[in-house]
């Protein structure tokens, strides 16, 4: 696990200023690789790469990157692992090839010699974004894991071209302004992060998942760029489903599930796991248990707030399985008092509060182990969110209400009219849900009602704007046309199955994954996620609905294999997760710093906002409206990462 940057730029000529360039760009990403850095420059084309190194692999002088192959043809700078890389080298060696360390990055550059770019990727099984150099061919690889676990941004300004494992390390580079993008803050203000592939930076893209970019170079720049799709996540959603009975289902996962773990846990440097006490994250933990030779490392915070405080349950489940457990005692105060410092530690506005307690965790676990195993990814591969459940019902009984009236009774709840026929459509639209206004169910019934029940995937996107239904800003007054959401509408399947195809390609790697990068990184920890091995995700794809969610339980499988190993009433407790109180703490400690970034002055600045729309919310806060919290906290950050990048609009 590392961080990388890299420019080619013509018109930058001299080594001097190229090296002091590489060293400012290296210098902003040390927390992703604390332990060794190194450049690389190719004067004849004007490419300049810079890495941060996290040892994982091979702790020697033979990790170090940039790296080139054997033949010098290839130059690497590479994030992240490929879990698959000793059986790739087993099968190299066969034809011929031979290797002077235990890294994986040599092992890729030897693939690249064997088969190109084009037909090595597809290859690898892990977490990874890289940038390759082709000598011979004068061309750029960049490419992006399947599943979007590792980040890597690129920005092209006319015949220079800029990428780095962070939007910070771009922004270090003087071709690149400190301007935001104001269709990607649009997006931001509805659901808490900025989809792919937009940025928060204007002209900086994110890299989609599952994608192999390449680009011409030669010494007047960059020329054609050919994007290369090596992973469909759409077409792997759309696999035929396997005729499986539920023994089958519970016997496949744990197979396909185990690899993977297996996988993971493959490193020169200890191993742990984060253990919430919930189902993902201890089947995960007994999974390790299972495999090692050695008691598991685990860690869970705990607070002093009970409603908060999910320690007992991990401990437990920490004990059952035989792990050696550290549960670290924390005043919620703690979590609060991260809030100053989010400027500095987000590379991009991310308004999920649960990033606090991650941080958190990841900076525990960091005094004992260099590499964490988690539980991301059950939910949206397995059914577990509630909305998974509530959404298809909603749904239908909006569509047997006359559209006239889901409009009329949409408009009058909206506006707070509660009269009894209202209700009783609302009841007919919502069902036992009605009256949970700040709800999934809630957001979705309106937004059937407004929009009318047959346009689901709108309706699904209006419930998901869990931030600003109508996002305060001037000039931007819909979604970009750059983010795509159509998997939705061209998925065959299921309305469930469509919600999960959206949430895996846009929610779960700019938000969940996003999340756990960004906190895992800045403690110099590597986070590996085995639920999200895209052979779980390609097996999950052929599992059928009725056994992801059966007998109104979510995660089904993935709940029967755990009972495997913890009794069932410890699983089906109710999961509390960290709820932080981002309203109580907005009205109360943190009312100083919320009303020094949403000053009237300070947002002015920015050129951006809807300046009455915002007093408003204010006002409607500072009056005791309970549901605004949220909507003010997004703002504030927004605030508080322009400010501190000195970013404009």
């Amino acid at each position: 696990m590392c961080g990388f940057a890299g420019f080619i730029d013509p018109d930058l000529t001299g080594a001097s200023p190229a090296a002091d360039l590489l060293r400012g760009m290296a210098s902003t990403i040390q927390h992703r690789g604390p332990d060794d850095e190194g450049f690389l420059s190719e004067a004849d084309v004007g490419l300049h790469l810079c890495f941060r190194r996290l040892a994982i692999q091979d702790l020697s002088a033979a990790g170090h990157q940039p790296m080139e192959s054997a033949s010098r043809r290839f130059a690497i700078v590479f994030n992240g692992e490929v879990y698959n890389f000793r059986e790739l080298r087993a099968e190299l060696e066969t034809l011929g090839f031979a290797f002077r360390g235990g890294s994986d990055t040599e092992v890729l550059l030897a693939a690249f010699e064997a088969w190109g770019p084009e037909a090595a990727v597809p290859r690898f099984r892990g977490m990874f974004a890289f940038a390759l150099y082709d000598r011979e061919a004068r061309q750029l690889w960049l490419a992006r894991d399947r599943m979007g676990i590792k980040p890597l941004h690129v920005a092209r300004r006319g015949r220079a071209l800029v990428f780095g494992s962070e939007l910070r390390t771009l922004l270090a580079h003087p071709r690149i302004e400190a301007r935001g993008d104001r269709e990607a803050a649009w997006h931001y203000l509805r659901t808490l992060y900025v989809p792919a592939p937009l940025s928060m930076i204007e002209g900086v893209e994110k890299l989609p998942q599952g994608v192999l970019t390449r680009f011409s170079v030669s010494p007047d720049g960059v020329g054609e760029r050919v994007d290369h799709r090596y992973w469909d996540l759409e077409q792997v959603a759309s696999a035929p489903v396997v005729p499986r009975s539920p023994d089958e289902a519970v016997e496949g996962l744990h197979a396909v599930l185990s690899e993977a773990v297996r996988m993971r846990l493959v490193a020169d440097v200890p191993i742990g796991a984060l253990l919430s006490g919930g189902i993902d994250s201890s089947l995960i933990v007994a999974l390790m248990a299972e495999q090692m030779d050695q008691p598991v490392r685990t860690f869970t915070i705990r607070f002093d707030d009970p409603r908060f405080d999910e320690g007992p349950i991990a401990a437990e489940v920490a004990e059952r399985l035989g792990a050696r457990h550290t549960a670290v005692e924390m005043p919620t105060a703690r979590v609060r008092d991260l809030i100053p410092d989010l400027g500095d530690i987000l590379d991009e506005p991310l308004a999920n509060p649960s990033i606090l307690p991650t941080l958190l965790v990841c900076q525990v676990a960091r005094n004992d182990v260099i590499v964490a195993l988690s539980g991301d990814g059950g939910d949206e591969l397995f059914g577990g969110y509630n909305r998974y459940v509530q959404a298809p019902g909603i749904i239908g009984r909006a569509t047997a209400v006359p559209a006239p009236l889901r409009g009329v009774a949409a408009r009058l709840m909206r506006a707070g009219v509660g009269s009894g026929a209202v209700e009783a459509i609302g009841r007919r639209l919502q069902g036992d849900n009605f009256g949970e206004q700040s709800s999934f169910a809630a957001r979705l019934q309106r937004a059937a009602g407004i929009i009318g029940a047959p346009d689901a995937r709108r309706a699904y996107l209006e419930a998901m704007a869990v931030g600003h239904p109508v996002p305060p800003l001037h000039g931007v007054r819909g979604p970009s046309p750059r983010v795509d959401t159509g998997a939705f509408d061209r998925h065959d399947g299921s309305l469930y199955a469509r919600m999960a195809l959206l949430d895996q390609h846009d929610y779960l790697p700019d938000d969940l994954l996003a999340k756990v990068d960004r906190a895992s990184m800045w403690t110099s920890l590597e986070a590996r996620v085995p639920i999200l091995d895209h052979e779980v995700v390609r097996w999950s794809w052929t599992l059928a609905d009725d056994l992801k969610i059966r007998d109104g339980r979510t995660k089904w499988p993935l709940r029967r294999l755990v009972e495997r190993y913890l009794p069932r009433e410890l699983m089906e407790r109710p999961k509390m997760g960290f709820t932080v109180p981002v309203e109580r703490w907005l009205r109360e400690d943190l009312s100083e710093w919320m009303g020094d970034r949403l000053s009237p002055d300070a947002l002015a600045k920015r050129g951006i906002y809807d300046l009455p729309a915002i007093a408003d919310l204010r006002r409607r806060f500072d009056a005791g409206r309970g549901d605004l919290g949220l909507p003010l906290w997004t703002l504030a950050v927004l605030e508080d990462w322009a400010a501190r990048r000195g970013v404009t609009f």
